[in-house]
């Protein structure tokens, strides 16, 4: 009978356990933190069309053309990045490959995310004409969603023997 009845006692004890206090309502409702649009660390894919103007004396000529860009952003505001451009210049198919150091700005209210940004780098251009090159531009970039962008942006290009150039970009930004 002893074998029966502590168990017995035992399992009231926890059944009674289970139905005892009140019933918990909540008092408060609490909104969910919208996740930001520009994201601590990021990477990018960026395609786009470009048009390159001539200045001095750049035997590359003017001419329209588009890239690839692959840009990873390892703190909210700075970033580095690679790009390669071609584009039709006078008489030949004109390459620009460059590196980059990006600073952008974030502006989150609301539903807008932008953030406009400026950058300066180093690349190289040839087609026959072979020239090591610095730049430095700007642009702004609006996000649709947190994982597309769209951009515009401008660079000042400096070549050897004043062979510089004038870029203006547009394009698409895929954000990971």
């Amino acid at each position: 009978m002893k074998k029966i009845a502590f168990p017995m006692l035992a399992s009231l004890a926890l059944i009674t356990s289970a139905f005892a206090g009140q019933e918990v309502k909540e008092s408060k409702e609490y909104k969910a933190i919208p996740d930001p649009c520009f994201k601590d660390t990021e990477f990018q894919l960026d395609l786009f069309g470009s048009y390159t103007d001539s200045v001095n004396r750049n035997p590359n000529g003017d001419g329209f053309g588009g890239g690839l860009a692959f840009n990873y952003f390892f703190m909210k505001y700075l970033g580095i990045g690679v790009d390669g451009n071609v584009f039709d210049g006078t008489g030949a198919v004109t390459w620009d490959v460059s590196g980059r150091i990006i600073a952008r700005f974030p502006i989150e209210t609301g539903s807008l995310c932008i953030a406009p940004y400026i950058f300066g780098g180093g690349g190289y251009e040839f087609d026959g004409a072979d020239v090591g090159t610095f730049h430095a531009g700007g642009g702004l970039e609006w996000r649709a969603t947190h994982t597309l962008g769209l951009f515009g942006e401008g660079r000042y290009t400096w070549g050897a023997d004043e062979q510089d150039s004038a870029q203006v970009r547009a394009g698409v930004r895929f954000v990971f």
